[in-house]
C-alpha cells in the first residue's frame, strides 16, 4: 500500500496505520528496502521511496514523500499552481513560471481524469463540498480548494477513503478488496 508519512506514526521505525485489519496500528514495521521513482514532470530527478513490511500480517507499505502524487511524477505544489492559474484562481501575488510542454500535457491528462471522478469525490467528501454552481472542473476545483491545500486533501483521501484525486489505486484498497479488483 502506498501511504504518506503523515499516515504513519513514529519516525525511524513507524507503526502500521490504524486501518490495518490485523495490526490496528500497534505493530512496528520493519524496513524492507526501497525503490527509486521519477520526481518532476520532465523525469530528470529521482527520489527514493522507503518500503516497510509488517512482521505480523505481511502487508507492505511504501511511504511516498509528501508533495508527490501516487503514480504521477508532477509535484503536487506545481500541479496546484498550474491548475489555479489555468482556472483563474491564482492570488494577486507573483504568477508561477510558465508551464513547460510536458507539464501542460500532465495537467491536461490530470484534469481529464479528475473531471471523470467528480461524482465519486463529491460523494466521498459529502457535505464538506459546497453546492455546485455548475458542472465540470471549473466549479469542482475551487470548491475542493476551499477544503484546504492539495497536499492535505490527498493525505485525507488516502487515509480515510483509500483513494486519490486522480484514480482509485488498486494498492490503496484494503487487501480483501484488492484481490477482487482488476489489475
Amino acid at each position: 500500500m502506498q501511504v504518506f508519512p503523515s499516515s504513519l506514526s513514529g519516525a525511524d521505525r513507524p507503526c502500521a496505520p490504524k486501518e490495518c485489519a490485523v495490526c490496528v496500528g500497534c505493530q512496528k514495521l520493519h524496513r524492507n528496502g526501497h525503490y527509486s521513482r521519477l520526481k518532476g514532470a520532465a523525469g530528470d530527478a529521482r527520489v527514493d521511496v522507503q518500503c516497510y513490511v509488517c512482521p505480523r500480517c505481511g502487508s507492505t507499505w511504501s511511504v511516498i514523500p509528501d508533495g508527490m502524487f501516487p503514480y504521477r511524477s508532477l509535484p503536487v505544489d506545481r500541479f496546484e499552481e498550474l491548475v489555479d492559474e489555468r482556472l483563474d484562481l491564482a492570488g494577486g501575488g507573483a504568477r508561477p513560471p510558465p508551464a513547460t510542454q510536458i507539464e501542460v500535457g500532465c495537467i491536461r491528462r490530470a484534469l481529464t481524469k479528475m473531471s471523470e471522478r467528480i461524482p465519486l469525490l463529491c460523494g466521498l467528501l459529502g457535505q464538506q463540498m459546497p453546492l455546485p454552481d455548475g458542472r465540470g472542473i471549473g466549479w469542482f476545483w475551487p470548491a475542493l480548494r476551499e477544503l484546504g491545500a492539495t497536499r492535505q486533501i490527498l493525505a485525507r483521501l488516502a487515509r480515510d477513503f483509500k483513494t486519490s484525486l486522480l484514480a482509485c489505486y488498486r494498492s490503496l484498497r484494503p487487501r480483501w478488496e484488492r484481490e477482487k479488483a482488476p489489475a
